[in-house]
């Protein structure tokens, strides 16, 4: 397959992936544009440096994560403090099919856990998103985090407890 078609089979396979996993990184819509299209841009320049020994998926949220973490050491990111986009609450209501009363109910408690999760600190917040939400193993993830199998546990369990913590205050 040529690196044209690979490049466009990704974004048809994984853009939308790429996309959520770096607005829930970032909170902000428009700059999630740019890093998803900057994630892709480096995987088109990098295609030959897949050795194909891995998951391609694995590959690219490597690259995802590692971008978004570029973006967080950036002087912009250091300057200018990005805002919660809602828009990424009405993509999680497209799963809603629920009559008006149980929807109205299932929506407010997706955009409560939204905002539980998006107050988590990036490395609790990054670890919640590619367990949850992209199912990846722990094993799987400390490969695309580029950290052990043991730093991911520990990560999850801090990011359980506080999310425990913080649903129990709210609920207090």
């Amino acid at each position: 397959m040529n690196p044209d078609a690979t490049l466009e089979w990704l974004m048809d396979q994984f853009g939308e992936n790429v996309f959520h996993l770096v607005y829930m990184t970032v909170k902000d819509h428009a700059l999630a544009e740019d890093i998803t299209q900057d994630v892709f841009i480096k995987a088109y320049r990098n295609l030959g440096t897949f050795r194909g020994d891995g998951n391609i998926k694995h590959w690219l949220y490597k690259i995802t994560i590692n971008e978004t973490k570029k973006h967080f050491r950036s002087w912009s990111f250091r300057h200018i403090w990005a805002t919660v986009d809602d828009r990424l609450v009405s993509l999680m209501d497209k799963q809603a099919k629920n009559h008006v009363e149980e929807e109205t109910v299932n929506r407010q408690e997706r955009e409560e856990a939204f905002h539980l999760i998006m107050s988590l600190s990036t490395k609790l917040r990054e670890v919640i998103i590619l367990h949850y939400c992209e199912e990846l193993s722990i094993k799987e993830m400390a490969h695309v985090l580029s950290v052990t199998e043991g730093v991911v546990r520990t990560r999850l369990h801090r990011a359980r407890k506080h999310l425990r913590k913080l649903m129990v205050k709210e609920e207090g």
